[in-house]
């Protein structure tokens, strides 16, 4: 794909690691300016020396995008550096498991937080300025279980369906619910920003390797889901951010209120 205008400035959160890492990459490389934020400084040091080219072309904001104030600090340090906003990823993203009937309020409140209610006033923050410019990109980083439930039986050690307590199987609820909600945001947004030149899309990755996923995801898990996958493999988190820098391309202004799967066939058999 050809290099994007090198003017152009993107918020990515959860840029710290996995998927959010690899967009960072994939941008970065074609020439786009980053904003890479998360929870952790740490991550996002390494996410920015992992990244090859200007390092002043990257600006590290620590944050919490559930705090109204850490967003209003994202949108006025990125226009504090680079000037103006062009592109925004809503990629940050939690899990919360447990057997359903012990699935707290709290647990709600924290995935539905991270994964629903901060990318809509994340983007709302952003987007007057671009609004301003006449130009825009918003993409919101999705799942395959934005539309599918899960199987516990492709999982059974990590979230069994049975317990002895008798608390009914263990799943996460808030996660399939949130992405499933950001979907619709996609599409709302969409619809409502068309007219001042911003598109709005979503990404649903599947199965993708990423450091969490190797930590939590076992021989066993990993053999059942390559033999799923059409493809025959595991995502890698580059994948997602070539996705992702297609749709924030110059040439995609016709593209919005889409989910673009990027699952290797996961979801099609």
């Amino acid at each position: 794909m050809e290099k994007m205008s090198d003017h152009r400035v993107a918020i990515i959160t959860g840029a710290g690691s996995g998927i959010g890492r690899g967009i960072a990459t994939e941008l970065v490389g074609a020439g786009i300016r980053c904003v890479l934020t998360g929870r952790r400084l740490k991550p996002l040091q390494e996410s920015a020396d992992m990244i090859s080219g200007d390092r002043d072309r990257l600006l590290i904001i620590q944050s919490d995008v559930t705090l109204a104030a850490d967003r209003a600090r994202i949108v006025s340090e990125s226009l504090e550096k680079f000037g103006h906003i062009d592109i925004l990823v809503n990629n940050a993203g939690i899990s919360r498991k447990a057997p359903l009937l012990d699935y707290g309020e709290e647990e709600w409140r924290q995935v539905m937080n991270t994964n629903l209610d901060s990318c809509f006033f994340l983007a709302k923050a952003v987007i007057p300025h671009m609004r301003d410019n006449g130009w825009g990109r918003i993409i919101n980083i999705a799942s395959v279980y934005s539309t599918l439930v899960l199987n516990n039986d492709l999982y059974s050690e990590m979230l069994p369906k049975e317990n002895e307590e008798g608390r009914g199987p263990t799943r996460q609820p808030a996660y399939h619910a949130s992405k499933g909600g950001l979907l619709t945001l996609t599409r709302e947004l969409a619809a409502a920003l068309a007219p001042w030149g911003i598109t709005v899309n979503a990404i649903s990755p599947g199965m993708i390797m990423t450091e969490q996923s190797k930590d939590v995801v076992n021989d066993s898990v990993i053999r059942k889901l390559k033999a799923m996958t059409p493809v025959g493999r595991f995502g890698e988190p580059w994948e997602i951010g070539y996705a992702v820098l297609f749709l924030a391309s110059e040439k995609t202004s016709f593209i919005t209120g889409i989910e673009l799967r990027v699952d290797g066939g996961w979801s099609i058999w």
